[in-house]
């Protein structure tokens, strides 16, 4: 597969992620999850806005609403462009070593969102599901880094991966949508043949099973069956977590992170736009 990439963003992130395309607004909001910031690029310019966080953000999602969630250290909070603030609605996790990791609404508006502990001493992380009313129920436990949530509705799938350099599995779930309730947990594929770890992700029209393979400089793809295809090589070692924009086929927007390595390319931390051929 052919691709041409090109740094989006004005502005880098010291570990970003978690982009989110939003077609109101013709943009991209991501976080700078270890520099406490929320992030939005547009589309049309690149120039990015940012805003200070109260704590480190680990995920958003945007509602069909407009209204912007993030998964912040001590819980779920809500956004306000306005004025900046960020209100808590909800905590999941009572646990003070933990903080929510990645991210993803369902096709139905539930947030999905998994926690890890932040020194990964111990696969104390879980996914938790939160209804658009903010209540919320622990579905799954025993992370060390839970990773790549994203469903499938045609396929009527979900799918979340542990990123941990021990595990490296993907796994995906039956999911009815009108309950929001996963079942017939099995392994869908591993990455431990690539020189990634499984990070964010994303499903296309196609049913392909994007995810960032971070530390390996690519994006790694799975067909519906679970059969590895063609990587995308990409100019950054540390790739975190794409999205597509439907109204733009063939783009993809990849947050990367910034490592304190000197070999590290002059894109990492960036927001990259990647146009597939």
């Amino acid at each position: 597969m052919k691709i041409t990439f090109e740094v989006f963003s004005d502005h880098w992130a010291h570990l970003g992620e978690s982009p989110v395309w939003s077609e109101n607004e013709n943009c991209i909001w991501w976080v700078d999850t270890d520099g406490r910031r929320l992030l939005r690029t547009d589309s049309a310019t690149g120039k990015t806005s940012t805003w200070d966080a109260p704590e480190a953000v680990g995920c958003i999602a945007l509602r069909t609403d407009g209204t912007l969630l993030a998964g912040l250290a001590t819980g779920i909070f809500l956004f306000d462009q306005r004025t900046g603030l960020f209100k808590r609605v909800c905590a999941p996790e009572s646990r003070a070593d933990v903080r929510f990791n990645d991210g993803t609404l369902d096709p139905a508006g539930r947030l999905w969102a998994g926690t890890m502990q932040r020194e990964m001493a111990a696969p104390a992380g879980a996914i938790f599901c939160i209804e658009p009313d903010f209540s919320h129920r622990r579905v799954f436990e025993d992370f060390w880094t839970p990773n790549g949530l994203a469903f499938d509705p045609i396929r009527q799938r979900m799918y979340f991966s542990d990123s941990h350099p021990s595990v490296q599995v993907i796994w995906t779930c039956d999911y009815d949508l009108a309950t929001g309730t996963p079942s017939n947990r099995r392994v869908f594929a591993t990455t431990h043949a690539f020189a990634g770890r499984p990070d964010g992700a994303f499903v296309d029209e196609d049913g392909v099973y994007w995810i960032a393979g971070v530390g390996g400089s690519q994006l790694l793809r799975f067909a519906p069956s679970g059969e590895p295809l063609e990587p995308v090589e990409l100019p950054v070692t540390h790739p975190t977590k794409l999205v597509m924009n439907r109204t733009m086929p063939r783009t993809v927007f990849v947050t990367t992170r910034r490592m304190a390595d000197p070999d590290q390319s002059d894109a990492s931390g960036h927001l990259l736009r990647c146009l597939l051929a």
